[in-house]
């Protein structure tokens, strides 16, 4: 039946029988699988008027407003679920992903835990917990359970990458190389998997064996930005800085809209004492960043070294505009201008 058809019979239904749940649940299904989560809203409260403990519905409304980033409306269905059944899965591993998503680490762990307590055997729990300790700066925690993720589904090539960004994270980077490697060889098309190997790799300046899977990177897709980002620093990392330039060029051909590849080109060219080139490469990037500050700075630095220190003290100036409090650059700048001003009375 076709599809807009079927929508307004299980409408006419609903009108007809309204205290026929199941006739709500297929009505939701089809908007859901639209992506139509407006509507797939709509019907489920119109559930929930009726039946307001709904497991199924609470779960699902609590899903969509989760997706809308309304994390009150999600925990508010969440929590009237968990009143209902609190030994549901589903339930408590959703209240840890939503307080997860806000940064409640105390509310997270404890559902997140509730759910391991129903099926201790869940990898992804464990995962998620690992995420909850490294977004709180707990690597070794993360690491402990990406770890049990990994034993439970050791074939899982994200829980391994979630392990290796974390001995990424605590500079040992041969157990990085280990678990990137590990997931790189199970599916040799994911680009990001290489990426992360390579930048490994040149991490332990092991600058041919990053150069190899850079170059695998970029063969898997030609106009992945961020490789030929990534290939450049390690170039520039290397001393072959001919080259870094070079990639670092490519990597703006691909995508002049953001602004990395502008300042890291940039910052090569001012340790080759090519700093109008560099002005001009800031310039660029300063059109593009959400942050100016750093870029200020840099190009004060830049005027510095071609003794223009007039034009210095302007860029010092908004960069302490920008950030009234920072002391650093309060006192760059206080110096610069009096240097500037001993100058011109002399």
């Amino acid at each position: 039946m076709h599809k807009e058809i079927l929508i307004e019979e299980l409408k006419k239904k609903i009108a007809h029988l309204p205290d026929c749940d199941e006739n709500y649940r297929a009505l939701a299904n089809i908007y859901v699988a639209d992506e139509d989560y407006e509507n797939a809203l709509s019907v489920y409260e119109a559930l929930l008027d009726k039946f307001p403990d709904d497991m199924q519905a609470l779960i699902n409304t609590g899903s969509i407003y989760f997706y809308k980033k309304n994390y009150e409306k999600a925990i508010e269905n969440y929590l009237k679920a968990s009143r209902s059944d609190s030994s549901s899965f589903a339930v408590n591993y959703n209240l840890g992903n939503v307080y997860a998503e806000i940064g409640s680490f105390s509310n997270a762990l404890k559902y997140y835990n509730k759910a391991l307590e129903i099926k201790p055997d869940t990898a992804d729990v464990y995962s998620a917990i690992g995420f909850l300790y490294q977004d709180n700066d707990d690597y070794q925690e993360a690491r402990r359970y990406y770890q049990k993720a990994i034993d439970i589904e050791p074939q899982c090539p994200e829980y391994h990458i979630n392990l290796a960004n974390v001995y990424q994270k605590i500079n040992d980077y041969e157990l990085a190389c280990k678990h990137y490697k590990i997931a790189y060889e199970f599916d040799t098309s994911d680009k990001k998997a290489c990426l992360c190997l390579a930048n490994a790799y040149a991490s332990l300046e092991k600058f041919d064996e990053a150069e190899k899977y850079f170059e695998y990177t970029t063969k898997i897709d030609p106009n992945y930005y961020s490789a030929w980002v990534c290939r450049a620093i390690a170039k520039a990392d290397e001393g072959d800085l001919d080259n870094a330039i070079i990639l670092f060029k490519h990597a703006i051909e691909l995508d002049v809209s953001k602004p990395n590849a502008y300042l890291l080109l940039a910052n090569v060219l001012m340790g080759e004492k090519r700093y109008q080139e560099a002005i001009s490469l800031y310039e660029k990037a300063l059109k593009l960043a959400n942050n100016p500050t750093k870029i200020f700075v840099l190009m004060a630095n830049a005027y510095i070294m071609l003794d223009m220190h007039a034009a210095a003290a302007k860029y010092y100036r908004l960069a302490m505009n920008e950030e009234p409090d920072n002391l650093e650059i309060k006192l760059i700048y206080t110096d610069i201008a009096n240097n500037f001003i001993l100058k011109k009375v002399s």
